[in-house]
Formats: C-alpha cells, structure tokens, sequence
C-alpha cells in the first residue's frame, strides 16, 4: 500500500498572475506558503480487476480508466500511464474540497506521487508539480493555474516566477526570528462557503484584456510582499496582503459579493490586514495582524470558525507498507 500526503497553501501575492493567458504573455510571480493542513491518497492493488475510488463522500467504482468520473483521478491515472492497471485509490482532504486552499492542486499532486511511487518512481516536486500543473491547465483547460501544483509539490514559503509552464521556485529568504513573527501574525478562519474555481477563471478570462493593469499590480506586489519579508518589515507585508485582496476586487470574475465586504471592513476596521485565498470567493478568510490585532480580529469574525494556521516547508511525501 502506498500512502501519501501533499500539503495545502496560502497564496500570499501575486495570484492570478500564475493563470496560463498571463503568464506566457507576460510572465508571472508569486509569493505563497504550504501549510499544515494536506491532502492524502491511499493505493493499493485491485483485488477483482475494476477501478474503484473514495473521495468526496462517494465511492465509484469502473472497469476501464475511461469510465471514472473523477476528473482528477483519471487524468492522473492517464497521464501516469494511458493503459493503467486497476487499482484501489481512497482521497482525502483536510479540509472541504473548493474552498480556497489549493485543495484540487494538491489532490492532483498526491495521486500523481502515490501512482509513481506504486511503479517504484521517485520524482521529485519539480517534476511532480509540472504533471500536476499540465493534467489542471491543458487537459481539463484551466480549472487552475500553474501555482498550486508547484508550491504544493515543492513546500515552503516560496516565491515562483513563471514563463508559461516553466517554473522556476526559490524560498523567500527570511531570519527566524522574522519568519516567527510573520507567521504568528497570521490568522485563518473558515465560512464553510464552497465555489468551483473554472467559472471564476473562465469569466476573468474572456474580460482578460481589461483585466491586463490589475494583473500586472498583482505582480509588482508580489515582489513588493518579497522584499518586505525578506526586511522582516511585518507592516509592509500585512499592507500588501491586504492590497491583494482590494486589487482582486477590482477584476472580472467571482472575487467579491456582499459577505466578503462585510468581512473585509470589520478586519480592516481592527488595523488587521484580510485577504481571501484563491481565484474565486474563497471559503477561507486570511488575515495578518502587524500590531497584535489577534484578540480584536477574533471577537469581529465571531461567526467564523478560526482554523489553526501553520507555516510548513516540506513538499509531497509518501509512504510504502
């Protein structure tokens, strides 16, 4: 049996500029963590020569790869070979699925690790993050973008730059004592809202060419929340996380409704920094408090449910019993 986990993330700038029509045009940058929530895959042989998954509270089962509806799982199976062997695949989620947290991203990742390590293959984040990538924007045509994948794939605080598909991740250099205050600044609550990312993206999309002087904000942000962090200098990375999530605001696509300017004020109002994960009304409200607006922030999203929040630097792993 292999058994293998992939951390979750928090994009903290430059998302959206990793989505495939920026990127090969333009080039793009992120700044993001893993943390420590994860998704995990169990595999195990076929015992009567069928396919059969678990995920998502559902339990399918097929003779041919063809036949499984679970988009994920299939393309990884195909893309890790188009005549695989049936195999037993269970799917779990730290968290619900379409939420935020780069949840598709690092399903996608952990299959593809959990069916190379059943051949005997160790690839490495890079590697895995890039079949990750091509199986979420080419085969399914852009229910995400390049992010995900590789920070998932790679782990840590990591700023990516793309030219199209090709990555390059470097870790954002911080002192500990910096890299401890960042992230005990950091809050993460969850609404219990769930969205699909595609139609958030696909509306972005076809507004793409008025949407070009948000997107290219976002990028000079992300090298902005770099330097800042790299400088230790905690108000100026709270400002452009909280400067993300106004410049999502303002593009085409599901980014803001009312709840989420109800929430964003009362955070602001406590001098806390909010933003909220992902390329569509997130599930998951991130915030950062420079000045130790913890207590404060807490009593004005009393409604939400805070979720332990920590900052991890390992990748995709995984287990042979």
């Amino acid at each position: 049996m292999i058994v293998a986990r992939t951390p979750l993330r928090i994009p903290l700038g430059g998302g959206l500029t990793d989505l495939k029509a920026y990127a090969v045009r333009f080039g793009g940058t992120t700044v993001s963590s893993t943390i420590g929530l994860a998704a995990h895959v169990t595999l195990l042989p076929s015992l009567d020569g069928r396919f059969e998954v678990v995920a998502e509270g559902r339990v399918e089962t097929a003779e041919h790869l063809d036949d499984l509806r679970h988009d994920l799982v299939r393309e990884a199976l195909r893309s890790v070979d188009p005549a695989h062997p049936p195999v037993r695949l269970a799917v779990w989620v730290d968290v619900a699925g379409q939420s935020g947290l780069g949840t598709s991203g690092a399903v996608t990742v952990t299959l593809l690790h959990a069916l190379r390590a059943f051949r005997g293959e160790t690839p490495d984040g890079a590697v895995l993050g890039a079949e990750a990538a091509n199986i979420e924007v080419e085969v399914l045509q852009g229910a995400s973008g390049y992010h995900d994948p590789h920070v998932c794939a790679r782990g840590g605080l990591l700023r990516l730059d793309y030219d199209g598909p090709r990555v390059r991740a470097r870790e954002v250099g911080m002192a500990p004592e910096a890299r401890a205050a960042f992230e005990g600044s950091l809050l993460l609550f969850s609404s219990g809202r769930q969205a699909r990312t595609k139609p958030s993206l696909d509306l972005l999309s076809s507004h793409f060419e008025e949407a070009l002087p948000v997107l290219h904000d976002l990028k000079a942000l992300a090298n902005e929340l770099e330097r800042a962090l790299e400088a230790g200098d905690l108000a100026r990375a709270a400002w452009c996380i909280g400067e993300k999530q106004r410049l999502k605001e303002r593009l085409p696509g599901h980014f803001v409704d009312d709840h989420v300017r109800d929430v964003t004020a009362r955070v602001r109002a406590t001098g806390a920094a909010p933003q909220l994960p992902g390329g569509k009304i997130s599930g998951y409200v991130l915030v950062c408090c420079p000045d130790g607006q913890h207590d404060a922030v807490r009593a004005a999203l009393s409604e939400l449910h805070e979720v332990p929040l920590r900052l991890t630097r390992g990748g995709s792993t995984f287990l042979a019993i």
